[in-house]
């Protein structure tokens, strides 16, 4: 009953706002309204030299929401929003989200056919450009097929307006700065956002992100783990397109009142500088940038800066301590969250390695650790047919509670995709859970950490890689009978490195310069084969299923392979993979 009691008084004091807000009108453009009228004049965001105050992003934000309204946009429609890091980003975010118009947040990243498909998988009917990718746009623009306009922001530079787009600037001068009256009300129940997840199926999904999402972040990110006080300043430079940075770092800002210091992308050299000058005492990171800036040569200064807390998923036990004590930060809560919402968990404890419990407070159950196959990621079953629970030391899959706080929204138009992630009857008659297709550890008192994923996705540079979707691509080069993607370990980095085991069809040869180009050209850094290794036989099972476990073992050690191997220098092109070559990728000399 104590432990009830602790944590019935802890929801009421850091939560409370939240529960009773459940059933009421909430949006997120709500919320940057009653900040401009409660805080007008202070700085919501800084960004390259420019102050964008409450007042000044919520008139924007009425402007862009009344543009759409006279365009005829109505609430659960679509605009895809394909922009850099900048105030307008977020802005456009709570502009939309004013009158209930969706928008698709679109990796910066993806070109040509990949492109395509995410603005045609949430039926967009308009699309926001930002000047800096009208032309990856362009491209595809042919093929997009949309019923509405096409607007470019051209942060204000005196550029001219592309061929088929329309420029944002005077169209928005024209619009009235009150708040605008959506023919619908806008609601926590609501669809916010589409972001995008590349799953085991290829092609990039949309995963329907509400209103009640966002606020259950900000309060749990904001107010319990990083203790926000209103005035303070995030620094923010994870791209806005990703989970963390629309879900995370922005409400942590804006529902406690904080100010942004964005930064148009995450530069190790430049972060320090940017955190100093800011005064930002928060940062949001993932392990890949941590990494980066611990791989940074010792300065004599390095602890002399503001940063109080970081929160995060990502951040490895083997320097954790170490980063915390050379960077002089008081906390580090690491945490666990889906992109679709499924099972957060939080270590708000600092114990490293630890990405939190499996229970909150000793009451809410999050998730459990399923006993499973590691290769496969089949669940191991009793007598009964039920899966069976890890015990301390055990790895399993984590499988998510789905029910009370824990939601899952599903994937825009792929009904057979959000089919697959969910599992009924897992433990008892009647439960249901999330399919994670995570790997992770049990400890003492109900910690977990994170081991590895399942399946056909890797991780590296914090983004996740769809090895089918490379396979398609480099399938379309040309010659190739099978490619075989999978990710390898690199000596210090986080996640694992692509690596495409190429079968040629008979008779063929492979131009490794041409190769070379195409794979930089068509695929963004994070996603690109690295490594190729050149097989005599395909690696598939008697159901042509590609095997990946020895080869990931084996990954790209000339010592321990004969197959003809080679590695994208980034310079260089595809290089034979030596053993003196072996050593410098090992050894950090070479950085890619």
């Amino acid at each position: 009953m104590k432990q009830v009691r602790q944590f019935v008084s802890m929801a009421k004091g850091v939560l409370g706002p939240f529960f009773l807000s459940l059933g009421s009108r909430q949006n997120v453009g709500a919320v940057l309204r009653r900040q401009a009228r409660k805080r007008p004049h202070q700085a919501l965001f800084l960004f390259e030299g420019r102050t964008v105050s409450y007042l000044q992003a919520n008139e924007l934000a009425n402007r862009y929401a009344r543009l759409f309204l006279s365009r005829g946009f109505r609430k659960g429609e679509t605009v895809a929003l394909l922009m850099e890091n900048r105030p307008e980003y977020l802005i456009i975010h709570a502009g939309l989200a004013k009158i209930g118009v969706v928008p698709a947040l679109v990796n910066t990243n993806i070109r040509g056919q990949v492109l395509t498909h995410a603005l045609g998988v949430v039926e967009a009917r308009g699309v926001i450009v930002g000047i800096e990718l009208a032309d990856a746009y362009a491209d595809v623009a042919g093929q997009a097929a949309l019923s509405g306009p096409v607007f470019v922001e051209k942060e204000g530079q005196e550029l001219p307006t592309p061929e088929g787009m329309e420029d944002l600037a005077p169209l928005l001068a024209q619009q009235p700065v009150d708040e605008p009256t959506p023919p619908e009300p806008v609601t926590l129940s609501d669809t916010l956002e589409y972001i995008y997840t590349s799953g085991t199926t290829g092609m990039p999904k949309a995963t329907v992100l509400t209103h009640r999402k966002w606020f259950q972040m900000g309060y749990a990110v904001g107010g319990f783990a990083m203790e926000a006080i209103p005035g303070e300043v995030q620094y923010a430079c994870l791209p806005l397109y990703h989970n963390s940075g629309i879900n995370i770092t922005w409400p942590h800002s804006l529902m406690w009142g904080g100010t942004m210091a964005l930064a148009r992308k995450f530069s190790a050299r430049r972060f320090w500088d940017d955190v100093r000058s800011a005064g930002a005492t928060h940062f949001i990171y993932v392990g890949e940038l941590c990494r980066y800036l611990y791989n940074q040569a010792p300065l004599p200064d390095d602890a002399d800066n503001p940063l109080r807390v970081i929160f995060g998923n990502g951040m490895r036990a083997e320097y954790w301590e170490a980063f915390q004590e050379r960077f002089g930060i008081k906390r580090i809560v690491e945490a666990y969250g889906a992109t679709e919402g499924v099972g957060g968990m939080m270590n708000r404890k600092g114990k490293p390695g630890m990405i939190g419990q499996l229970t909150i407070a000793g009451i809410i159950r999050m998730g459990e650790l399923a006993r499973c196959d590691r290769e496969t990621g089949e669940l191991y079953r009793d007598k009964r047919g039920f899966a069976e629970k890890c015990t301390v030391g055990e790895t399993g899959m984590f499988l998510p509670r789905i029910g009370g706080v824990n939601q899952f929204s599903g994937y825009k138009n792929n009904g057979s995709a959000t089919d697959e992630k969910i599992l009924k009857g897992i433990f008892a008659s009647g439960d249901c859970y999330f399919l994670s297709g995570d790997l992770m550890t049990l400890h003492e008192q109900d910690y977990v950490s994170f081991v590895d994923r399942l399946g056909d996705t890797f991780k590296w540079k914090g983004e996740l890689v769809s090895t089918n979707e490379v396979g398609d691509l480099l399938f379309r080069f040309g010659g190739i009978e099978d490619a075989n993607v999978y990710g390898v370990e690199v000596n210090g980095a986080e996640g694992r490195a692509g690596m495409a085991a190429l079968t040629l069809l008979t008779g063929c040869e492979i131009d490794l310069k041409d190769l070379g180009t195409y794979v930089t050209s068509h695929l963004p850094v994070y996603a690109r084969p690295w490594f190729l290794r050149i097989r005599d036989r395909c690696d598939t099972s008697v159901s042509f299923k590609q095997q990946k476990v020895t080869l990931r073992k084996e990954g790209f050690d000339p010592a321990l392979i004969t197959d003809p191997l080679y590695f994208l220098h980034p310079n260089q092109g595809y290089l034979p993979v030596t053993s003196d070559l072996f050593e410098e990728i090992q050894c950090g000399e070479i950085r890619f």
